[in-house]
């Protein structure tokens, strides 16, 4: 699959998937905006793709400062140009007791992963419907389809992350928008440092970052709504439609997915 001809923003591409993202696209063609919350790790990846012959571009994003973002829009649209793909990547994630985790937290959980992504959207729409072949795709997660008990407020921003995609993918189908697409990327655990110490669902193994971005890709190119990963992630929305409440709390504890983040030892930052 080649990328040829976009110029693809990806938020949070300092390091994990969103820096394996940056590298696979722009060594498929795609001129990349590498944006990270320190300048020195986005400097760091944009050099890796030149040295690999490829184009990019390193700029400081924190999207959790939302007035930030309209300013960088401006910029990035004077010293590179209009987009034509948006890859809202960047997010973070707080475990714990929900009482036990601060209140500042849960509300930069928020922040990151559910305004910030709206407001980047917001910012570069009008790029992507302006592009012969406009693209958004937003990294949401396999917990915005169950509740995750040590992870609320993650997943809840998860949740919100999932039904402002669906509701922007239709809304742009009515509109007669029909050039922009838009994906919703939902992995379950990536092994990337952010979720270390969780003990994964039964059939839900650790994911790898190769395998992740690979299914990223190839979704992209396909124009797919919807990227869920591992294949065995598809079926809980159709298993929690189907089976009695009591009975799917039951399931999702003995698998083991009312569990997984008791144990987290993840990034605090």
């Amino acid at each position: 699959m080649r990328f040829s001809g976009h110029r693809v923003l990806i938020t949070g591409a300092g390091a994990g998937i969103g820096r394996l993202m940056a590298e696979r696209m722009a060594g498929r063609g795609a001129e990349v905006i590498v944006t990270a919350r320190r300048i020195d790790a986005a400097r760091e990846v944009v050099k890796h793709i030149a040295n690999a012959g490829g184009t990019a571009h390193a700029y400081t994003l924190d999207v959790g400062k939302i007035s930030s973002i309209a300013t960088l829009r401006d910029k990035i649209h004077e010293e590179v140009g209009p987009l034509t793909m948006l890859i809202n990547n960047a997010g973070v994630v707080f475990g714990g007791e929900f009482e036990q985790v601060s209140l500042d937290q849960h509300l930069q959980t928020f922040k990151v992963n559910s305004e910030g992504l709206m407001a980047c959207t917001h910012a570069f729409l009008d790029d992507l419907i302006q592009a012969q072949h406009g693209h958004l795709v937003n990294i949401a997660s396999a917990s915005a389809f169950i509740g995750l008990p040590y992870g609320s407020s993650y997943a809840a921003s998860k949740w919100a992350v999932v039904g402002f995609s669906e509701s922007l993918r239709l809304e742009l189908a009515e509109r007669g928008l029909r050039n922009v697409k838009v994906t919703t990327v939902c992995p379950s655990y990536i092994a990337t440092g952010m979720f270390k110490g969780v003990k994964t669902p039964l059939f839900s193994p650790m994911l790898t970052p190769d395998k992740v971005v690979s299914s990223i890709l190839k979704g992209i190119a396909a124009g797919e709504p919807f990227v869920i990963e591992p294949p065995m992630a598809r079926s809980v929305e159709l298993l929690k439609g189907v089976l009695p409440r009591r009975l799917w709390d039951q399931v999702a504890k003995y698998t083991g997915v009312s569990t997984s983040m008791y144990s987290w030892k993840g990034k605090h930052d």
